[in-house]
This record gives structure tokens, sequence and C-alpha cells, in this order.
């Protein structure tokens, strides 16, 4: 996770040009720098309240955007226009990449399999962060159980929207500026002779980036103080300080962090796709040691008599 952190930090550095590219992106990844390791060795309290300030900016967000691209869609935008789902018949709602047919879906599919699977990390953050709440066994069910209801509204009724409102081959979807002129929202909106929005998108995914930087940092370092606790990481990483909060395992995780420098002598928006293959890569491959962890745990409760249904005795250092 922790190599995940660079790629959030060069992602919000990509942002802030949007506003302002004579500032060497060198200062920015610094503050935002500064800002995730302040929170994070200050007390798990002072990440959940950053965390629920960010979430709710987020929430707001893109709840509005859905709600405003339904009535684009419907014809409520300055032009009238009713759009409907024109643009799943043409140009179609599945492009092809390299070759044409169906052998060109396909790799349209793994084309973006990446990018679709980073937007979709760090979702075990509850199971971690649950360790450190007063109420794990009540807390850590109900937001498993709302997990699901959060990733259908809001990332696949968005996407949605979004193929309803926006055309597969608009240009504007093909300008690497990684800012938020390439938001389909963004274009949509534009389109429809609505013009506001790009900065205020912006500014919101920015926080969003530095949010989800955070998280990286919280879940690496109490995985190696959990491991740390079982035995297969140094003691040292135990340690914590007056807030509560194992620094060892903080400073330890934030040694990737100066890679994101390489955004000073690289275009930022390249040097995020390297960030984002790698991080992307390993976060498929920790998803499937997860789950074969998962039914190993679950055989093995099975073998013994445990019901899953009943109170179990069971513990475990998260």
């Amino acid at each position: 996770m922790s190599i995940s952190v660079p790629a959030e930090i060069s992602a919000a550095a990509t942002l802030i040009q949007f506003w302002n590219t004579s500032i060497n992106p060198g200062v920015w990844i610094t503050v935002f720098l500064a800002f995730i390791i302040t929170v994070n060795f200050c007390g798990v309290r002072l990440y959940g309240e950053t965390e629920v300030v960010f979430a709710s900016i987020k929430i707001m967000t893109i709840i509005g955007l859905i709600i405003g691209g339904l009535v684009i869609d419907l014809g409520g935008g300055p032009n009238g226009e009713r759009i409907g789902f024109r643009y799943w018949q043409n140009p179609g709602a599945f492009n092809s990449y390299l070759v044409p047919g169906s052998a060109g879906n396909f790799l349209a599919f793994w084309k973006v399999l990446l990018s679709a699977a980073f937007s979709y990390g760090n979702i075990q953050v509850v199971a971690i962060s649950g360790s450190e709440t007063r109420e794990p066994r009540k807390i850590i069910p109900a937001a498993t159980r709302k997990t699901f209801f959060r990733v259908f509204f809001f990332y696949v009724l968005s996407i949605l929207v979004v193929g309803m409102i926006v055309p597969s081959n608009d240009p504007s979807l093909s300008i690497s500026t990684g800012t938020a002129q390439q938001s389909p929202f963004v274009i949509a909106f534009t389109r429809s002779g609505v013009s506001v929005l790009p900065s205020i998108i912006n500014a919101v995914v920015c926080t969003s980036a530095i949010s989800s930087g955070s998280a990286c940092v919280f879940i690496a370092s109490r995985t190696l103080y959990g491991l740390s606790c079982d035995g297969h990481a140094p003691k040292i990483l135990q340690r914590c300080n007056r807030f509560g909060t194992p620094h060892y395992a903080v400073g330890l995780t934030c040694i990737l962090m100066p890679l994101v420098y390489l955004n000073v002598a690289n275009n930022t928006s390249v040097v995020f796709g390297w960030f984002v293959n790698i991080t992307t890569v390993a976060g498929l491959i920790g998803w499937i040691v997860i789950e074969v962890t998962y039914l190993r745990f679950y055989a093995g409760l099975k073998a013994q008599g445990y019901s899953r249904n009943g109170k179990l005795i069971t513990h475990s250092t998260l």
C-alpha cells in the first residue's frame, strides 16, 4: 500500500496544474506530503475526522453530479436537448481497441482494467480501521454491509449516467491533461451549455487524492503493526507514540514517498500513469491473497464445526 501514496500525490500535483502551471510541482508535493504525514502521526482520531470531512465533500459532489447528469440526459440542460440512451446506439456503449470487432472489444476491456481496478483500491480500510474502534463487532459488520450500496451508487450508477450523457468518441476524452477537463461530467455539462464545473470538480478530486494517500499510509502502517504483533515483523514496529500511533510503522511506510518527486523532472500525468500501473497490479495481487486466505479460513471454521452465524471466538490482529 505504501507505493500507492506516490500515485495519489502525483494525481493531486497534476490536478493543481489546472489552475497554475508556473509553480514547480515539487512545492505542492511537499505540502501534500507534510499534510499526510502529520495526519497519520497524530492519532486515529485526527485521521478519522479528516476522512469524515473529505468523504462528506466527495459524497455531496457525486450525488450532485449524478442528479445533474440525469437532468441533462432528460433534456433539462440549458440547450433543452433530450439525450436518453442515444449514445449507446451511436457510437455504441462498447468501444474497440487496436483491432475492430469482438477481439477489439476484448482488448479494450483489458486496456481499461487497470484504471478501473485502481478506482476500487483501499476498500479494505473498513477492516483495518475497525480494529481501533470502540465496538468493532458492531461497527465492522455494519460498515461492510453498507459497502455494497456505496459501490453500486457511487461507482456503478455514476458510470451508467456518464455512459448516457457522453459519447465514447468525444475528442475531449482523449486530451491527456490529467485535470478536470477530462472528466466525463465536465464534458457533458459543457456540451449542454454549463461551464462552471471544471474548477469545482478539480478541487474535489484533488482533496479525494490527498484523502486516498492518507488512507494508504494508514492501511500500510497498521498492516505492519499487525505483522509485528503476530511475530512476522520486527517488534520495534509495535511501539506507539502518545497518540497511540505506531510511529515506527508509519515512518517505515513513508520510505517510498520520495518517489513522487519524479514529477519534478517528468510530466506529472506520465508519472501518475507509472504509479497507477504499479499500484493496481499490487492491489490485484493483494485481493487474490485475501480471497484465498478467506476461503481457507472459512474451510477451517467449517471443519471444526463453527458457524458463521454464531459468536466466533477467533481473534486476529488487523
